[in-house]
């Protein structure tokens, strides 16, 4: 088998009961990977041959996303969009079928009960092994190795079977020259890796052939020897090396597998519904994870898209050894403890996250809970303290740290922009009149305190900081000796900068 079709994979046991809405036409899409779509812009993260398989939660909100984003996902060569609607989608957009039947890109619905993990699993079983042509000869031979790589027995039984049949020593390595599995105990730990996929001889020796998986080359098996191998030798070495890329794509799908496991429970956890606070700890324990103990989520925003090894490994250094952090996309989550609360772990993360290569980065904290099914709560924190940090242009927040501006953001924002026109609308407008910077220079003075200080800070000259004063009390219309006047523009210059209504380098006047 060459490839594997959609039309294939939708009679897998996992995907019964599947049908397909529209773009039947496109039914014989080749398949070469799944993928779980966890953003709403998924278009940048899809790779050519996927199928992609979707809940509907990051397009809750606006369903219409998924007919907006097919002609992108057809035009990358995916090879169709599965939807699992009944949870997050109250309805389908009328014109999903529509567009899918003209763009000829297969758009399936899958029942409710279809678990993603069984899909992924039973679809990567299928598609990472690459056979090739199946050779005619030595059939006992051939029977044998695929047996052994169906059963498991691994590459050093590989190696032995070839042996036998060969009368040769054989090894087979990996990319990197590593020996994986020899027929004796006199092979070499190391044998160094060469670029020969055909068969061609390193020294007189050793004769080398090309183990692939999915179309990737993944090692080779060397086979050792005075004379060249006979060509009924090398369709047996052929067979090996189907063997072996059998085997290796059965580890590379059970490690995938396991790593979309991981990622997809953690999403269950942040995301919710809560969980049953038993079973989740139980299955935490068997994953290895630490989740006792006060946790927090961290969200965070990167200019660059990093992988998920780099993030773990970049979580246990800023973090510590038990967090654990995932990518969607260019955002990134991560949980951690709070023993270090106090020592400001966000900015850590972004420190960390901004040397791995991922700047811009902004991170959020949100808010500490006691226990594990509570970090959905964590996590809905984070988001409402990520989108302060995006407004106001800070790079590290936490949201404990964000009282005032959040009951800024809980109030209708039509009242909230009558309250800034009323304190600073003909400041406002001043400036945009004259290019003037009197709400600049208001802003820092409030958040100082103190007119010398803040004539330094706007590099003004400390008369002409009085003369700006003075024209601001004027167009306000307010006594800036009044403590309650200078809150309500202090104020006034908050909201309007979480409104996002001023100028991005303006200080903080908080």
């Amino acid at each position: 088998m060459s490839h594997v079709t959609v039309r294939e994979i939708m009679t897998l046991t996992p995907l019964a009961g599947t049908y397909v809405l529209g773009g039947s036409d496109g039914l014989d899409r080749a398949v070469s990977g799944v993928n779980v779509m966890e953003v709403p812009d998924i278009e940048p993260y899809v790779t050519a041959g996927e199928l992609l398989l979707t809940t509907g939660y990051p397009v809750r909100e606006r369903p219409e996303r998924l007919v907006e984003m097919l002609p992108e996902l057809a035009a990358r060569g995916l090879a169709g969009l599965a939807i699992k609607p009944l949870r997050y989608l109250d309805r389908l957009p009328d014109n999903l079928r529509e567009t899918a039947e003209r763009l000829r890109f297969p758009v399936l619905i899958v029942p409710d009960h279809t678990s993603f993990n069984e899909v992924i699993g039973a679809v990567l079983a299928v598609v990472l092994a690459d056979y090739g042509a199946e050779p005619s000869r030595a059939e006992a031979i051939r029977e044998r190795l695929t047996g052994v790589a169906l059963s498991g027995g691994g590459l050093r039984e590989i190696a032995r079977t070839l042996a036998g049949a060969l009368d040769r020593p054989v090894t087979v390595i990996d990319e990197e020259g590593v020996v994986l599995g020899a027929s004796d105990a006199t092979s070499l730990h190391t044998v160094a890796a060469g670029p020969a996929a055909t068969g061609t001889a390193e020294d007189s020796r050793r004769w080398r052939f090309a183990i692939s998986v999915a179309g990737a080359r993944r090692g080779e098996i060397v086979v050792g020897g005075e004379q060249e191998p006979t060509l009924g030798q090398r369709r047996i070495i052929r067979q090996s090396c189907f063997a072996a890329g059998m085997h290796m794509a059965q580890a590379l799908a059970s490690i995938e597998l396991d790593r979309r496991l991981r990622v997809l429970f953690l999403e269950e956890i942040v995301t919710g519904p809560r969980m049953d606070e038993g079973a989740l700890r139980q299955r935490a324990r068997l994953l290895g994870w630490h989740l006792d103990g006060p946790h927090a989520v961290l969200l965070a925003t990167c200019g660059a898209e990093l992988g998920d090894t780099a993030v773990a490994q970049a979580a246990e250094r800023a973090l510590g050894p038990d967090a654990l952090a995932w990518c969607r996309g260019r955002a990134v989550v991560a949980i951690t403890g709070v023993s270090t609360w106090e020592r400001a772990p966000e900015r850590r993360w972004q420190e960390e996250l901004t040397r791995l290569g991922g700047g811009p980065v902004t991170v959020a904290a949100g808010s500490v809970v006691a226990e594990p099914a509570a970090l959905a709560t964590s996590h809905g924190a984070a988001q409402e303290a990520l989108r302060v940090a995006q407004l106001t242009g800070q790079a590290a927040v936490r949201h404990e740290n964000l009282t005032l501006e959040r009951l800024i953001l809980a109030a209708p924002p039509q009242q909230l922009r009558e309250f800034v026109e009323q304190q600073v609308g003909d400041l406002v407008r001043h400036d945009e009149q004259t290019g003037g910077d009197l709400c600049r220079t208001l802003e820092v003075y409030l958040g100082l305190g103190n007119a010398a200080e803040a004539a330094r800070q706007l590099y003004i000259h400390y008369n002409t900081l009085k003369h700006r004063l003075v024209r601001i009390a004027e167009l306000t219309g307010t006594d800036l000796h009044d403590p309650r006047a200078r809150l309500q523009l202090a104020f006034a210059l908050e909201v309007r900068a979480l409104l996002g209504e001023t100028h991005a380098d303006a200080p903080r006047s908080s």
